[in-house]
């Protein structure tokens, strides 16, 4: 394999870049003045201390990214984790949250900036990644950064900008380690490796490890929430119709017409699941479009892509 040429390794750099920026303005349109307020809550019924910062940390307020803050103080859910509701469903993304930890060295009042950090160099990498590959990908490079899900991702402080890194270093062909890695970040992207058997099953046993755990730490069963992955067929995105729900809804149908006529078995699973989002299309848009992050990056390197039997796509290829 060739070294990346200098050409290469600037084009990566300014997709990147220019990732980041997008990514920062999405997250500033999304800032509230009511932020702040509920980690001062959250602060107050657990216990924990996350500091003082500009408020830009703190979008992640009122969803998903609380959650993932608290565990990323109590990463071992001995503490204020346990005051999580279905925790074993919540602690089966934890490889943000473990890494948010570590960013922040340990120390609560750091856990939201380093949730920031991760987020953010994880769009920077994906974003480098479309770069360095687009000569190889054509177009179809830019979708692994042109995913709605990488930015409202980042905006809420939730684990779908490192799932979609991880994700994508699996089609590459990196390793297992990057597939094992998003077992323990987005599992349910997992969906995008069916067929590439080894990456499957690594990913897999990462989120059943991950749920095992979970299940010893909060004394439950590691099947918690399972159950309400997916909702009612077809109905909510009629009943309740908007753009986001039938966009959710086109992407679905379009992943499974193509997957049948290549016969790739992800595409095909992939697109019936997202077709049965549409209770997830009701409840909230933005966890749908969350939901359906892996669908751009299947997009990207289309059906039947088998990383060990494809042109090399490593970043170590000019």
């Amino acid at each position: 394999m060739n070294p990346l040429s200098r050409q290469t390794i600037r084009q990566g750099l300014l997709v990147g870049s220019i990732a980041v920026a997008g990514a920062l303005l999405v997250r500033l349109a999304r800032m509230s003045p009511t932020d702040p307020l509920h980690w001062q809550v959250l602060g107050q019924l657990t216990g924990i201390d996350f500091g003082d910062w500009p408020a830009i940390f703190y979008t992640g307020g009122g969803g998903d990214g609380e959650i993932f803050a608290t565990f990323a103080a109590d990463p071992v859910g001995s503490g204020p984790s346990q005051l999580v509701l279905i925790p074993v469903y919540r602690y089966s993304r934890v490889g943000f949250s473990w890494l948010g930890w570590m960013f922040s060295l340990g120390n609560e009042e750091w856990v939201l900036p380093a949730l920031f950090t991760v987020g953010l160099l994880s769009i920077a990498l994906i974003g480098f990644i479309a770069g360095v590959v687009r000569e190889r990908l054509g177009p179809r490079a830019w979708l692994l950064i042109v995913n709605p899900a990488v930015f409202f991702g980042f905006a809420g402080d939730t684990a779908e900008p490192l799932g979609l890194l991880f994700l994508t270093l699996a089609m590459l062909g990196t390793g297992l380690w990057a597939s094992f890695a998003l077992g323990a970040t987005r599992p349910t992207y997992a969906l995008a490796l069916l067929g590439r058997w080894p990456l499957f099953l690594s990913t897999m046993t990462a989120a059943l490890g991950v749920r095992i755990i979970a299940g010893l730490v909060f004394a439950t069963s590691i099947f918690q929430g399972a159950d309400g992955a997916f909702g009612l067929p077809f109905t909510a995105f009629f009943t309740h119709p908007s753009l986001i729900g039938f966009l959710v809804l086109g992407s679905g149908l379009f992943t499974l017409a193509v997957g049948a006529m290549k016969r790739d078995l992800a595409w095909i699973v992939s697109g019936v699941l997202v077709v049965v989002l549409g209770d997830s299309v009701l409840a909230n848009p933005i966890n749908a479009i969350r939901a359906v992050g892996m669908l751009p990056v299947m997009w990207a390197f289309g059906p039947n892509w088998r990383p060990e039997v494809s042109p090399k796509m490593s970043l170590a290829t000019a």
